[in-house]
């Protein structure tokens, strides 16, 4: 027999006051929390990303956006070639 089985057959002999008690004391997750977490770092992307129009080909936008999103958006920011400006024609390249 399984854990989870063994857990099911617990909670079906389980009277309701014990089921709720057990609820009453489960700690519950906050999602306000982690969505707001998400929502930062997406807004924090699209602040600092570079755009199409300002790169100079399309690969170099599409390199760019892969770095970023292999080494994370604070880990390129802190790399000093990409806070020259904000929105500068160059960009860091990933090294092939």
């Amino acid at each position: 027999m399984s854990s989870n089985d063994q857990l099911v057959e617990i909670l079906k002999q389980a009277t309701p006051r014990q089921l709720q008690k057990l609820l009453a004391n489960m700690n519950t997750v906050d999602g306000s929390k982690i969505k707001a977490k998400k929502i930062a770092r997406t807004e924090k992307y699209f602040s600092v990303a570079p755009k199409p129009h300002h790169c100079l080909t399309f690969g170099v936008y599409r390199d760019t956006v892969d770095y970023m999103a292999e080494i994370g958006t604070d880990a390129w920011l802190s790399q000093k070639v990409n806070n020259r400006t904000k929105n500068a024609t160059f960009v860091t390249v990933r090294k092939q």
